[in-house]
């Protein structure tokens, strides 16, 4: 039934979209003031040396906040009345100092400004200051509104019941050791993933890791000296993966990170960068390991390549996992279906290279480069589950073309065409 309400939007909605972009340039322009003020930025750095120093005095983000949430909303509200900010400008501005200390890092770690001693010791800390000033502009907000304006010691309940709720609802979602996900979560997320991918036709890998010989350390060094060597990798685990990857404790001493919108060639290089990582840290009483040695094994899968659901997404990644084991440990197994497609594509002018694409690589120039033939074709044998695919051709970088050998097409959404791929069993 439509409502008054719905007519008058309906009516008014040229009127309303240039009061949008009014109230937007406002923000705008009032964010750019802000941004030309030193104060500001002073009281900001301010807040974020304070948060620096409580993250390096406590074992993680939940301690901090638990520890010394009196002094957070403190420096919350004398920021927020100095500057007469609203609640909206308060949020936008931790936002903003998030992404400055995400970037400065990175910074740091993409041009080798610092050595690797100065990035392990300060990264982690870098990234718990990050998730803390990500999660403060979320509860500030919460608890900005939860209240009206009824007095500054109501205004600050507020904050404190919102950041405490906010600390409750992590530690049921977190693994208390290692301080990433736990396997409860990590499902209920994979399910989601795999259904989005699903959806909108995307990838969707996953990686599982196991601690080589952990039970022989555990037994040699005992418990504390095997839990702490959980927390280090767990920590550089979670360094390794992407914002927008969700790391979790799979159990015991296996990890596991999932990854949206990642082929199966990408999954892979990323779990090795991670193994290659591990084995060249320093870790109390490896000397006890085989070769001296703490290592990780890795395996990976791929949905919908691999696998029809998460379930099964599971399974082939600990397949590959115990491969990786059964070959010797210290590696990365990618699932490899039974089936194998030899893809050709020839051509009577020259090219100097050729790159397969499709839904099986998300479509990535990059990942799957075919080898040139000696009668100059270009062939690539590509592992698939059976099911439809759709793929094409990318020449020299530039040229986007469906197979010529493949009579059965498909439009796609940028005014061409995809060759149709069908596999069976």
């Amino acid at each position: 039934m439509q409502t008054d309400l719905t007519q008058f939007i309906q009516e008014k909605v040229n009127a309303l979209h240039n009061h949008w972009k009014s109230s937007l340039k406002d923000i705008f322009g009032r964010l750019n003031l802000l941004g030309d003020d030193p104060a500001v930025f002073t009281e900001l750095r301010g807040l974020l040396m304070d948060l620096v120093a409580m993250v390096e005095r406590s074992e993680s983000v939940e301690q901090a906040v638990d520890a010394e949430l009196a002094s957070i909303v403190f420096h919350l509200k004398a920021l927020q009345t100095n500057q007469g900010l609203s609640s909206t400008e308060m949020v936008l501005l931790l936002f903003a100092m998030r992404d400055s200390i995400r970037k400065a890092i990175q910074e740091i770690v993409d041009h080798g400004i610092e050595g690797q001693h100065w990035v392990s010791a300060h990264f982690q800390v870098a990234s718990q200051v990050s998730l803390l000033l990500n999660r403060l502009g979320l509860v500030f907000f919460e608890g900005s509104m939860r209240l009206k304006e009824q007095g500054v010691g109501q205004d600050v309940m507020a904050i404190e019941y919102a950041l405490l709720y906010e600390r409750t609802r992590q530690a049921a979602i977190t693994d208390r050791l290692t301080g990433l996900y736990n396997f409860g979560y990590f499902l209920e997320r994979l399910k989601e993933e795999r259904m989005r991918a699903e959806r909108y036709h995307r990838l969707l890998s996953l990686i599982l890791f196991d601690i080589d010989h952990f039970k022989k350390y555990n037994d040699t060094n005992g418990h504390p000296a095997g839990n702490e060597v959980l927390k280090k990798i767990a920590a550089i685990i979670k360094e390794g993966a992407r914002e927008v990857d969700i790391v979790a404790r799979y159990g015991g001493e296996e990890m596991v990170i999932v990854l949206p919108e990642t082929s199966r060639r990408r999954a892979m290089e990323l779990a090795d960068r991670i193994r290659v990582r591990i084995f060249e840290t320093k870790f109390e009483h490896m000397e006890s390991q085989p070769q001296g040695k703490i290592t990780i094994s890795a395996g990976v899968a791929t949905f919908p390549v691999d696998a029809v659901n998460e379930e099964e997404l599971i399974k082939m990644a600990d397949n590959s996992l115990y491969k990786a084991k059964s070959k010797g440990r210290n590696l990365v197994v990618a699932y490899d279906p039974a089936v194998k497609i030899p893809i050709r594509y020839k051509s009577h002018r020259e090219i100097s290279k050729v790159a397969l694409v499709g839904n099986f690589n998300n479509w990535d120039k990059d990942v799957d480069l075919m080898e040139r033939q000696p009668d100059g074709s270009f062939q690539f044998v590509i592992a698939l589950n059976p099911g439809v695919y759709h793929y094409k051709f990318v020449v020299n970088d530039v040229e986007w073309i469906p197979d010529p050998a493949c009579p059965e097409r498909v439009h796609d959404t940028l005014g061409g065409d995809n060759s149709v791929l069908r596999v069976h069993v």
